[in-house]
This record gives structure tokens, sequence and C-alpha cells, in this order.
């Protein structure tokens, strides 16, 4: 009976991810499909009178646009360019005389908060009057918005491959250079701290890491605001990455860190280059007054729901047609200032029982470690099944089966930073973690612990962080 009854526990278990799986997949194709729209219903928006178009030659979707009478009204170029978490693509209206006549907003994937800020802005509205003949920068009235550059610069380079291919191809008039390829020295400096992590990672280097998360906290959080999202791989997920030469480094940081974790096994990222982590890690170390160890059942919980927030996060961005919706983490907050009303409490509280509690966030809470926890996994998984097809079972150490019955995350953090864990006397937590899972492999009975009233104050922030994740996505989706 018992067996019966753990067997079909099994089988629930792997049916649930299997049925979220399927849904993500109907999601996404419902999205495909409702997203294509009628061409002249789309032209509309930016020449409300045209009535009829014709297709021309180019790079970009362009048509000439007609009304009822048959004079032409203007061109219209559909064109994109890259903004902070994908495409940006704009319809761009260019009179006759090269003159800019409209430009309106069909498609994004930025983070709403970052976008509505543009918009307030008065982009791109801001746009319209200038000339095909003179580089949008070269104007002094249009300045970029403090805190959503790349989204602002995505809306002006859309537009200027708008203008300059109906300058030329159309219009036969001189138009300005167009800078096609973008990289500038900070992407230089973001590149370098890629490959030092990486390479002391790899040799173990503990008296570097430190330094490295040091300045991380500077170059990947208060000077590029480049942390990894999950909502950097659902556009990719979605098809809406940005164009390699106008966000090379952004390929290097999201699929460099894939493929990374992926052929080494390791998460490496959020232990050597994650700012947020370095900023908890830093706190707990520098203010952390008292011996508290968590109960690991709470922590082991809070673990297993992130999957359940990365799924949420994924079928509201595939539904809502923008990755930038699941970037619900407080990192925008903390190193721009910029974030909705439940992404400003949960980075308050984070930081408050990351005091205590060596990265909570990173730990409890995060998508993105969460995922690559599971990258690496599939790494190990694989040399696994490879090994024991050519090795036989007798002839492992238990040395060895024990490494492979690690779960990932903290267990991959490595020797440096399993030292960090020691140090606050989370390495106590983790054994008994790893017990608690053994014993669902084979021991009936497990000692229950009673919450002390430290652990009481946790699961209440447990549960006020999960409801404020669910407000951030929601806000994100402009429902609330």
């Amino acid at each position: 009976m018992m067996v019966t009854t753990q067997a079909k526990k099994a089988r629930g278990w792997v049916i649930l991810p299997f049925l979220a799986c399927v849904l993500l997949l109907l999601t996404s194709a419902y999205q495909q499909i409702s997203d294509k729209q009628d061409i002249l219903a789309l032209l509309q928006q930016g020449e409300p009178a045209a009535t009829h178009y014709e297709e021309l030659e180019g790079i970009y979707k362009t048509y000439g646009l007609y009304d009822q009478a048959g004079h032409l009204l203007s061109y219209g170029v559909i064109a994109n360019a890259s903004g902070y978490g994908g495409p940006i693509t704009l319809l761009i209206n260019v009179n006759q005389e090269g003159t800019l006549k409209n430009a309106v907003l069909v498609e994004d994937s930025e983070t709403p908060l970052y976008l509505r800020k543009v918009l307030e802005a008065g982009y791109p509205e801001n746009l319209i009057g200038k000339t095909v003949t003179q580089p949008l920068a070269a104007h002094g009235d249009i300045d970029s918005v403090s805190g959503a550059t790349r989204t602002t610069d995505g809306i002006m380079l859309a537009v200027e491959k708008g203008m300059f291919q109906v300058g030329k191809n159309q219009l036969g008039l001189t138009v300005p250079y167009l800078k096609t390829f973008h990289f500038q020295w900070q992407d230089g400096l973001v590149l370098l701290m890629f490959l030092v992590a990486i390479l002391a990672s790899a040799r173990n280097m503990k008296k570097l890491r430190p330094w490295i998360l040091v300045a991380t906290v500077f170059v990947f959080g208060f000077m590029e605001n480049s942390s990894l999202t999950i909502g950097n791989y659902l556009s990719i997920i979605a098809l809406k990455m940005p164009a390699f030469s106008e966000r090379p480094i952004w390929y290097v940081i999201v699929m460099g860190v894939f493929l990374v974790t992926l052929l080494w096994g390791r998460n490496f990222y959020c232990s050597w280059l994650c700012p947020f982590g370095a900023v908890q890690e830093g706190m707990y170390k520098a203010l952390n007054l008292a011996d508290y160890n968590p109960n690991s059942q709470l922590i082991s919980g809070a673990r297993k729901s992130r999957w359940l927030f990365l799924w949420l996060a994924a079928i509201l961005a595939l539904l809502f047609n923008n990755s930038g919706i699941a970037s619900f983490e407080p990192f925008s907050v903390f190193f721009n200032g910029d974030g909705n009303t439940s992404q400003w409490i949960m980075m308050l509280l984070i930081l408050l029982f990351a005091i205590f509690i060596l990265r909570f966030w990173c730990r409890c809470f995060c998508p993105m470690g969460a995922f690559l926890d599971f990258i690496a996994s599939c790494r190990r998984k694989g040399q696994k099944l490879f090994r024991n097809k050519l090795e036989p079972e007798e002839g492992r150490t238990e040395k060895e089966e024990r490494q492979e019955e690690e779960e990932p995350g903290w267990a991959e953090l490595g020797p440096v930073e399993g030292e960090a864990l020691e140090e606050g006397g989370m390495k106590r937590e983790v054994a008994a973690s790893r017990a608690c899972s053994g014993c669902q492999k084979g021991e009936s009975k497990r000692e229950q612990h009673p919450l002390s009233s430290g652990d009481k104050l946790v699961a209440a922030a447990l549960a006020a962080i999960w409801i404020l994740i669910i407000g951030a996505l929601l806000q994100n989706t402009g429902i609330i």
C-alpha cells in the first residue's frame, strides 16, 4: 500500500511540471497568433487618413501611404532597435519634404516602469518635425531620460533607421551616417570582469573573490544596471532578443553565463558576479551581530517556491507579449532607484533580513538562481548518466555518490563560497537540509523542530515577500 501511494505521488510530481510546460507553450502560441495585425490598421496609427498602401523596397518594411484620391500622404517605415529589455518597434512616418511627420510605438520588451518614464518625458512625439538630413543627437532640445538611457536610445535609433531609409531610398537625399555597431568602454569593462570571474572561479582564487564582488556592485550594478533577470531568458523564448550589433554585451552576459553554466556544470554567476548577491553578502558579514540559524524546513520550502514564481512570471510575460513584465526582482530599485511600490517594499524587507540570513533573496526567492542551478544540474546529471554506462555501480566511491546526490544551489557555490557559509554558521543548516532530502529517500520519520520566535518572524517575512512578488508582477502588467 505504501509503495502504491509513493508511486502515485511520484507520478503527480512528474505530471505537474509537464502540465506547467504545456501551458507555457500554449500561452506562447496564443501570443504569436494574436500578435499578427492587419497591416493597414497598423499603418493608420501613424497616418489615420490612409485608405490604401503600396509596399516599397528596403531593409525595413516600408510603405507608401495614400488617401482615397490616390495622393501620397507619407512614407511609413516599421523599424526596431534594441532597448534595455529587447527590441523596440516603431512606425515612423516621413513626408515628401523629408520631415518626420509621426512616430508611434508599436511594440516593446521593456520593463514597464522604464518605458513609462520615457513616454512621460515626451518620447517619441518630441522627435516630430526633425529632418532626415540631420542626426537626432545633433538637436539640442533632445535629451536622454535619466535612468532609462537605453530605452531612450532605442527609440531614437529606431526612428533614425526609418528616416535614414526613406531619405536615402525614396527621397534621394544625402543622409548622415547611421552607426549600427554599439560597443562602449563600459561594455568592455563588463566583459573583462566576466572573464576574470570565470578564471578566478576555475582556479579557486579565494582572496580575489571579495574584490570581484565589490567591483560587480559598482560596474554591473550602479554603472551598467545589468543584473541578470529571468526576463532576459524569456526574451529568447519569445524571440525578442536585442540585435547583436546594437547590444553585443547582452549576448556576452546572457548567453555567456548560460553556456558557461551548462558546459561547466556550476552556477558561477550567482556566487561571483551577481551584484545584488554581493550586496547581501557584504551586509551579512559587516552587520550581523546575532548567531541565528533559520529553520531548514522554512528555507527549503521557500527555495521550492521559486519555481512557482518563475512559472507565473513566464506566463504573464508571454500572455502580455512583453518579457520585461517578468523582471519582478528588486535589482533596479536598489541600483537605479526605479521600481513599482511592491518592489520597493520587497527590497527593504530583503535587505533587513539579509543582515541575519546570508543572501536571503538568493536562497529563498531568486528565479534566476533557480534557473541557473537547474542548468548546472543538467550538466552533472548528463555526466552521471554517461559515467554509469561506462563504470559499474560498485566501482564508485561513497564520496562520489554523495556529491552526485547534492542538490544544486548552495552546493554549487564551491569551496570558496562554502567557506563563507561556514563563517555564518550556515554550513550546519545545509547539512540539515541534505539530511531532510535523505529522509525522503529512505527514512520513514523526520524529527520535527518547533519554530523559534526568529523562525516565526522569518516565516512572516517569507509570506509577505511572496505577496509582494505577485503584486510586482501585476503592477508590471498594469492590472493594478
